[in-house]
């Protein structure tokens, strides 16, 4: 039997912030099950200006350790045999995708307008035992908001027809660690869009803007480390922009070798 579980939230921020927030989640302090994230892949369409990127995430602990009994000695190796690699592939929609649709319904002219991004994910390891299929599509919402639809699917084709009480435990089992897994991610997003909402440009000085948070470890927070208190307080009246421009970092390196 599978497990199918969705949700919708909302986010105050409209979806192009919210699309970048996305790509910039990992690392935050709310995602310690989240190890590593590389991009395999990223291409814009020349036609349709959509951006197709797939990307290879390494998560902590899909499986519970209870199952590993059941799993061949070689799945478990090495410590981590429980770590999921996750296979993710993601489409932004570009400003105005949905101009002339007819097919968009009532909303239609409103979110057309506004850029979109779909994904799925799903693990490449331990599918036997249990496999998990994400979906997510962020949309622009009502008032400037940006409304992200999550589902997913939980299946283990575990055993026999004997093991079905297995499989439904490993089902459950997988349901409620998305569940909560869903709830970090949604803290994630709002940590990242709070920081992109107040963030500071980064003045013309040897100054470094300490953005994305370090990896889970670091600290119990990441706003305890200086270079996130120095960042916080910009100095006043200095030319600023968005990135490390060549001029901050030949200051930057002075100040090293004077150091």
């Amino acid at each position: 039997m599978v497990q199918v579980y969705k949700k919708t939230h909302s986010y105050p921020e409209p979806p192009a912030t919210s699309l970048l927030a996305f790509f910039l989640r990992y690392p935050n302090p709310f995602a310690r099950h989240v190890l590593s994230v590389d991009v395999l892949d990223r291409t814009v369409d020349p036609v349709t200006g959509r951006i197709h990127t797939t990307r290879l995430i390494l998560k902590r602990g899909i499986l519970p350790k209870w199952a590993t009994r059941w799993l061949p000695s070689s799945a478990t190796s090495g410590g981590s045999g429980l770590d999921a690699w996750i296979y993710e592939e993601s489409i932004v929609d570009p400003p105005g995708w949905g101009e002339g649709r007819t097919d968009l319904g009532a909303e239609g002219e409103d979110f057309g307008k506004q850029p979109r991004l779909r994904m799925q994910q799903g693990n490449l390891n331990h599918r036997k035992a249990m496999h998990v299929i994400e979906g997510g599509d962020l949309r622009a919402g009502p008032n400037g908001t940006t409304l992200h639809h999550t589902t997913a699917e939980v299946r283990s084709d575990l055993g026999g027809a004997w093991s079905s009480l297995i499989r439904k435990r490993i089902e459950s089992y997988g349901l409620g660690k998305f569940e909560g897994n869903s709830e970090t991610s949604r803290k994630g997003m709002s940590l990242i869009l709070q920081l992109l909402r107040h963030r500071h440009p980064l003045p013309e000085t040897a100054e470094f803007e300490f953005y994305p948070p370090p990896p889970p470890g670091f600290s119990e927070s990441w706003t305890d480390m200086p270079e996130a208190a120095s960042r916080q307080e910009p100095k006043e009246g200095s030319p600023k922009s968005f990135f490390l421009s060549p001029a901050s970092l030949r200051a930057w390196a002075r100040k090293r070798r004077e150091d």
